[in-house]
């Protein structure tokens, strides 16, 4: 999977196409804002009279709120909620007989689509796919990339990219109903969270899903549009195993460079101004240093789709506040990263196959016994490392 400069330079401009957002083109998104905040509340808390915003905090309703509570789409929202919890709650037994319904086959009159074909993208979306990344289009102006694409059997973080006729939606929540699509078992609902990335511009809806099984998997994603909302119906594949590491596999060995290898630290790092405490000792080193140790893949100077972050940077801040508890390893896509800020043809490392890598990020957290505790397909906000690291340390 060569990465060519000028798949790169038009990267560059596809993201800004796909992430941006028209919040302020008319009155209707802060009504829907206010509807996600209520159901999200809903969700989380069984709670009234109070709204979340995207970080979790709560405040007096406004008027406005208010009155949305009373309008169909705030009941709509209330109606969807209760449905999350129906499966979780056990004060939901009272559900109706519709819900529960659903329940058994979220799909019901709901179109399930696959991935687009890659003939059929438009050229900005033809460039996730060339990431490794699934893209839905629906008939209704909406498109969906699935980010974390290599999945198994058990728990997996997910995380999607919606965007609607108004660009990137950005609700601070959305109930998503997941189930087998033979219709095996109830369905899961869970709650998928807005993440914002750092540059303000892009972010994606966060959730785990726990797969019992292999196979295919419907997973229907409710969002706020105008008075209502819309239901997005897409198919996913589980097979056997992941390509990448799972939580509980031994991570490889890896030879990685570090400072002692290279004349200079440019040739270490795509990024403008590479930190040192991220290459000084290798992946082997790490794993054999009977010390957790946290490895990011990334590509910091080209950065180019709706997935990645600034996820050297993350695994920075993560150093800062850790410290000498754990070791730090950050490695290139790319063996030859000053070669290619000049313009010339990029080598990838071959450690990305020896991780079974092959989308543009990731990240790995792992004990002193060299096993993984936690995995990150695409970039993952400081919160959710630092959690993950953290909570290791802890035990």
């Amino acid at each position: 999977m060569i990465r060519s400069l000028i798949t790169i330079a038009a990267a560059t401009v596809a993201i800004l196409a796909l992430a941006a957002c028209s919040s302020d083109s008319n009155g209707s998104n802060d009504a829907q804002q206010q509807t996600a905040a209520a159901q999200a509340q809903q969700m989380e808390q069984g709670q009234s009279g109070q709204s979340t915003d995207a970080g979790g905090s709560s405040s007096n309703q406004s008027n406005g709120q208010r009155q949305a509570e009373s309008s169909q789409a705030q009941e709509e929202a209330q109606a969807a909620a209760e449905q999350a919890q129906s499966t979780a709650d056990s004060d939901e037994s009272g559900a109706s007989d519709e819900s529960a319904s659903q329940a058994s086959n979220p799909g019901g009159s709901i179109p399930i689509i696959e991935p687009a074909d890659y003939d059929a993208l438009s050229p900005r979306l033809q460039l996730l796919r060339d990431g490794g990344y699934p893209v839905y289009v629906f008939d209704n102006d909406y498109t969906l990339a699935l980010g974390t694409p290599d999945i198994s059997p058990g728990e997996h973080r997910i995380s999607v990219v919606i965007e609607g006729p108004q660009g990137l939606v950005e609700f601070p929540a959305i109930a998503v109903s997941v189930a087998p699509d033979a219709a095996e078992g109830s369905a899961q609902e869970v709650v998928a969270r807005f993440a914002r990335f750092p540059d303000g511009v892009r972010g994606f809806h966060v959730t785990s899903i726990d797969f019992t099984h292999a196979g295919r998997w419907n997973l229907i994603l409710r969002v706020p549009a105008g008075d209502g909302f819309t239901e997005l119906g897409i198919v996913l594949d589980v097979p056997e195993a992941t390509s990448a590491p799972s939580v509980g596999a031994s991570a490889p060995a890896s030879e990685s460079r570090t400072l002692t290898d290279v004349a200079n630290i440019v040739d270490l790092s795509t990024g403008e101004t590479p930190d040192p405490g991220l290459y000084l000792v290798s992946i082997a080193d790490a794993v054999a240093a009977d010390k957790p140790f946290v490895v990011v893949f990334a590509s910091p100077g080209f950065c180019t789709n709706a997935f990645c972050g600034p996820q050297a940077e993350v695994l920075s801040e993560v150093r800062q506040i850790y410290g000498d508890a754990a070791n730090y390893v950050h490695v290139d896509l790319y063996e030859n990263p000053e070669q290619v800020r000049l313009g010339e043809e990029p080598i990838e490392t071959p450690i990305l196959e020896e991780w079974g890598l092959h989308t543009d990020e990731w990240t790995f957290v792992v004990d002193a016994d060299g096993v993984v505790t936690a995995r990150f397909e695409a970039f993952a906000p400081l919160a959710e490392v630092e959690a993950a690291l953290g909570g290791l340390l802890d035990g």
